[in-house]
């Protein structure tokens, strides 16, 4: 039971970093497309009001992306939140079957 215990701790452990790992690889992408995307047209041969027009519909369109992004992320928060309460509940309640039930008959006199 407690090797089982180990190795799935193990296991999750291994999950959680592959996770952080994804999530560090995507920002950093993000990062790279966003500053790309300025750049690119900063640099572009437009007139000024050409160039502001194309900042503020990408910068909206990047505002609704983060937006849907962070809306996803938490849900996906709460969801690995709601299923860790109940992973943790019940283990709890497992946890308290096996404890040794009191004798009722017994004086409990301190």
């Amino acid at each position: 039971m407690i090797m089982k215990e180990i190795a799935d701790r193990l296991q999750q452990a291994r999950i959680d970093r592959e996770k952080a790992l994804r999530r560090k690889k995507t920002g950093i992408l993000a990062i790279g497309v966003a500053i790309g995307a300025v750049a690119g047209v900063l640099f572009a041969p437009k007139a000024g009001k050409e160039t502001r027009e194309d900042l503020t519909q990408r910068g909206c369109t990047a505002w609704e992306k983060i937006k849907e992004n962070a809306s996803h992320t938490g849900h996906r928060l709460i969801s690995a939140i709601e299923e860790k309460s109940s992973s943790v509940r019940t283990t709890a309640k497992g946890s308290l079957k096996e404890l040794p039930a009191e004798d009722e008959g017994t004086d409990k006199k301190h």
